[in-house]
C-alpha cells in the first residue's frame, strides 16, 4: 500500500513539473476527498490574477461507501475557457484500478479509488466597458501594449477617453470552484475553491502565513 501511495504522489509531482514546463501562467495543486456527504478539500488553491493561462492539479481519494459517476465543472464568473485531462500513467503497472474519464465525467468511481486531474484554464476575453464576451466581429484596438476588443464604437470611444474608469476584465478576480457532482443525484461530492488575487493580496496572505 505504501508503494502505491508513492506512485500516486509521484504522478502528482510529474504533473506539476509538466505544468511548469509548459509555462501555464500560474499553477496550483489541491488534494481532496470525494464522498457522499459533500467531500472535503484540504485547502483552497490560490492564483495571481492578471495572467492569461492557469493550471490546477487536483488529486482526490474516493471515501467509502461512495461509488458512482461524477461530473467535473469549473464554476465562476466571468466564465473561463478550460480543459480537463485525466492523468494516465505512462506505463500501466496494474498497481491500482483506474476509472474512465470522458467528456468531463469520471465513470465508475469506487471506494478508495484515487484520481488525478489536470485542469488548464484560459480567461475568456471581454469588452472592458460592457463586459460582453469577445466575438470575431468585435473591434480590436491596442492600448499600452495590450489588445482589447469592443462590441461597438461607443464602447471603444468610452474606454479610450477614460480607460482607468472601467473595471470589467477578462482576468479572473475572486473565487471560482472546481466542482464535482454525482451524475445520478446531482449532489456535490467535492468542491475545491480556486481563489484569484491581485499581487498585493497574495503578498499579504504570504506575510500572514509567515
Amino acid at each position: 500500500m505504501r508503494y502505491k501511495n508513492l506512485v500516486f504522489f509521484g504522478l502528482a509531482v510529474v504533473m506539476s513539473m509538466a505544468a511548469a514546463h509548459h509555462r501555464w501562467g500560474d499553477s496550483s495543486h489541491a488534494i481532496g476527498l470525494i464522498s457522499a456527504n459533500g467531500g472535503k478539500a484540504r485547502h483552497p488553491s490560490f492564483f495571481t490574477g492578471g495572467k492569461t493561462r492557469y493550471s490546477q492539479i487536483a488529486t482526490a481519494t474516493i471515501r467509502p461507501p461512495y461509488r458512482g459517476d461524477v461530473r467535473v465543472l469549473l464554476e465562476g464568473d466571468p466564465k473561463m475557457n478550460y480543459d480537463i485531462r485525466f492523468a494516465e500513467p505512462v506505463i500501466d503497472l496494474g498497481l491500482r484500478r483506474r476509472p474512465e474519464f470522458r467528456d468531463g465525467t469520471l465513470y465508475d468511481l469506487q471506494p478508495r479509488d484515487r484520481i488525478a486531474l489536470w485542469v488548464m484554464m484560459r480567461p475568456a476575453r471581454v469588452d472592458p466597458v460592457c463586459g460582453m464576451p469577445c466575438e470575431p466581429q468585435f473591434i480590436r484596438r491596442s492600448f499600452e501594449g495590450r489588445e482589447y476588443c469592443f462590441c461597438t464604437e461607443s464602447c471603444r470611444s468610452s474606454f479610450e477617453q477614460a480607460p482607468e474608469t472601467y473595471t470589467k476584465t477578462d482576468h479572473p478576480n475572486g473565487k471560482y470552484t472546481l466542482a464535482f457532482y454525482d451524475t445520478k443525484s446531482g449532489r456535490s461530492v467535492l468542491k475545491i475553491p480556486l481563489i484569484f488575487q491581485g499581487k498585493e493580496d497574495r503578498e499579504n496572505r504570504n506575510s500572514h502565513n509567515h
